[in-house]
């Protein structure tokens, strides 16, 4: 897999204290007024587009810094260079930032990144605790943006703490005149935290998965977070020992045992050296940038007023804010004659999310004919025609479900770089009993290009499980893994990998659940013995077999009605079929 993270040394060190203070503002009108009653500008660079409501000479300084902390973070951090260009609501106020972002502690959060199965975005408060020395908002979005390099596009997961950890110490990156930079210094709120209370404790800061903390330790988590991985990518011996372990964190192994290991400590060595890390005092470090190649200057256009009102309700309607915000929203555009028809397809796309497809296909059924060949058209209606065909019970009609394919493949065939587009697509072609081979080239596409989109990630590591590659799917189910907090998805999956690996005659510690169990069963029957399955897009399955039947024919036709009968149950999408001939898989030369 090569270094994750790339040695960092630095040329000079200077020591801060930091302290701040928290300002808040006041405002007298609604979110929804003051997006509709913005001018907005759209800020292009080559590898970032801005969409702003701030002042647009301000917010190209900060596309030409993006540019800049895209070359530095390079040299230390292996990304792949061909990933789409990120999107960036830069909004001027906490009020503009709720309205986009939804979210009830603006007051507290300035900034949000969502990589989806629609792109990637982040959100940004540009005013946010701007009392605060250095910038918060321009750290809150180099730490973001540090987040976008190390997850779009890759299979590699960071802990959560380093994930963090490593996103605040880039937040800080400056670039000065002269080409000078200073890289390391501490976030304010983050010295505090650190100043005031003491680090979360080392077992509990290694282990937290996203969600796992409160509050409190969260913040903690950011502050400890940080700290660690100063000590550790300064220092030449230990950013090698942190490679192995991200290597070893990838691969599986102990959270809490294999940093100590890879450092050569035990635990309690280590937790030792963590308690007594600086919490006053910090070094960072300045050098001279060197820029191998040509920032050119950003593009800065006005936006058409109705068109960036619904660039932002498209947004607020794949996030899953709820139709009742939009409608609001849309009304007030339409009284300040900030309307038009793409608008309500984004209010169609949240009705949807929300399973009411009678009044998404009214709400599309009121856009003018012209523009149904429209890309913004079609997603939302084919949207809603895929989930309301799915969420009926029985049988599906082939003709309507042919039509949404269609529509999809136009999709695709027009923005080819949408994720959520090849993924729906190889839903309605699994639904129509497309062979595996087939559908599972649109949905490795969607993977390819959306890797972190749990509900995308999920359907295809089972669908490589049933490929029994070991290498391919412990590549993909590894970052699932430490991404889904279910207990009982999570013992599924650890099933199949403990399965997996029972096969190969490696050591393993078999979960009691799921695929991985039942594969585990299969292969103790003997004679002659069948296995039957039906794995939907959902990553629902259900599973027939048969053992000691009279004969081959007989003991695959009692695993196909064993298993028809349980789809027909569950209402499982796929068909069955017969995986498995005693010990050989069909249509395969692998065995079980």
């Amino acid at each position: 897999m090569g270094n994750l993270i790339s040695s960092i040394l630095g040329d000079a060190r200077r020591f801060i204290v930091v302290g701040g203070v928290i300002a808040l503002a006041l405002y007298g009108c609604t979110s929804t007024q003051k997006l509709v009653n913005s001018e907005w500008y759209e800020i292009e660079t080559e590898h970032f587009r801005i969409v702003t409501n701030d002042n647009p000479k301000q917010v190209e300084k900060l596309a030409i810094d993006l540019e800049r902390f895209r070359i530095f973070a390079k040299r230390y951090i292996k990304y792949s260079a061909d990933q789409q260009k990120l999107t960036i609501y830069a909004l001027d106020d906490r009020l503009s930032f709720k309205g986009v972002s939804g979210s009830e502690s603006s007051r507290t959060i300035i900034g949000q990144f969502h990589n989806t199965a629609y792109g990637s975005f982040a959100l940004l408060n540009l005013n946010g605790n701007r009392a605060l020395p250095d910038n918060p908002a321009r750290q809150t979005l180099f730490h973001e943006y540090t987040h976008f390099l190390t997850y779009s596009g890759s299979q590699h997961l960071y802990p959560y703490w380093f994930s963090e950890g490593i996103a605040e110490v880039f937040s800080t990156v400056d670039f000065g005149e002269n080409k000078k930079y200073s890289f390391g210094k501490i976030p304010v709120d983050r010295a505090i935290s650190l100043n005031r209370a003491r680090e979360l404790p080392l077992d509990k800061l290694l282990s937290a998965t996203p969600g796992s903390l409160n509050s409190r330790d969260t913040g903690a988590l950011y502050a400890s977070g940080w700290m660690l991985a100063h000590w550790m990518i300064f220092d030449a011996d230990r950013n090698k020992a942190l490679n192995e372990y991200l290597e070893a964190y990838n691969a599986g192994e102990d959270p809490i045992a294999s940093l100590p290991e890879a450092l050569g400590m035990t635990f309690e060595e280590l937790n030792e050296q963590y308690k007594n890390l600086p919490k006053g005092h910090f070094i960072y470090y300045e050098g001279e940038f060197s820029n191998n190649g040509v920032i050119k200057s950003p593009s800065v256009n006005l936006m058409d007023s109705s068109a960036a009102v619904a660039e932002l309700a498209y947004f607020m309607a794949i996030s899953e804010q709820g139709s009742e915000a939009l409608e609001e929203y849309i009304v007030y555009a339409d009284k300040k004659q900030a309307s038009s028809p793409s608008l309500n397809s984004a209010l169609a796309i949240a009705l949807t999310g929300e399973g009411n497809y009678s009044r998404a296909e009214e709400v599309l059924n009121s856009i003018p004919a012209k523009y149904h060949g429209e890309t913004w058209y079609l997603e939302a209606q084919a949207k809603n025609d895929l989930s309301a065909a799915l969420a009926e019970e029985g049988y599906l009609s082939p003709r309507k479900m042919k039509r949404i394919r269609d529509k999809y493949v136009q999709l695709v065939n027009a923005q080819g770089e949408v994720p959520a587009y090849w993924y729906e697509l190889a839903i309605t072609m699994q639904v129509l009993g497309y062979p595996r081979q087939k559908y599972m080239e649109m949905l490795e596409q969607a993977y390819l290009r959306a890797p972190r989109e749990t509900g995308i990630a999920w359907w295809y590591v089972l669908e490589l499980y049933l490929d029994r590659d070991r290498d391919l799917f412990s590549k993909v189910s590894q970052p699932l893994l430490m991404q889904i907090a279910e207990e009982d998805s999570r013992a599924q999956l650890q099933s199949m990998l403990d399965e997996l690996e029972e096969e190969a005659g490696l050591e393993f510690e078999l979960e009691i659940s799921g695929l991985g169990q039942l594969m585990s069963t299969y292969r103790k029957y003997s004679g002659n013995k069948a296995l039957a399955m039906a794995v939907d897009y959902r990553g629902a399955f259900v599973a027939g077999f048969s053992e000691d039947g009279g004969n081959q024919v007989e003991a695959n036709r009692s695993a196909l009605r064993a298993c028809e009968e349980q789809r027909e149950q569950y209402q499982i999408r796929d068909r069955c079929e017969l995986y498995a001939e005693g010990e050989m898989l069909v249509n395969s030369t692998n065995r079980m």
